[in-house]
């Protein structure tokens, strides 16, 4: 497991896709410990690597939300 902070938006009970400006949302960022970085292979010299899926990001953040409340994900970095 690896550290990675992310950034995301809350998005309050209710409220659908077409209900909110990203600006009036709440963002918070927070580490979370997430599946390792796995290897994409060499391009140009570099090593690839690919991070945690979406769907795995996604569950960790809704782990620690209110009832109700749905995640945004914005950014997810190794830390």
């Amino acid at each position: 497991m690896s550290t990675y902070r992310v950034k995301y938006a809350v998005l309050p009970p209710g409220v659908g896709p077409d209900d909110y400006e990203s600006g009036d949302l709440e963002h918070r960022e927070r580490d979370f410990e997430l599946s390792d970085p796995e290897s994409a292979g060499e391009v140009a010299g570099q090593d690839l690597r690919y991070g945690p899926g979406h769907a795995e990001i996604t569950a960790a953040v809704q782990e620690v939300l209110e009832r109700g409340e749905r995640p945004i994900i914005l950014r997810c970095d190794l830390v």
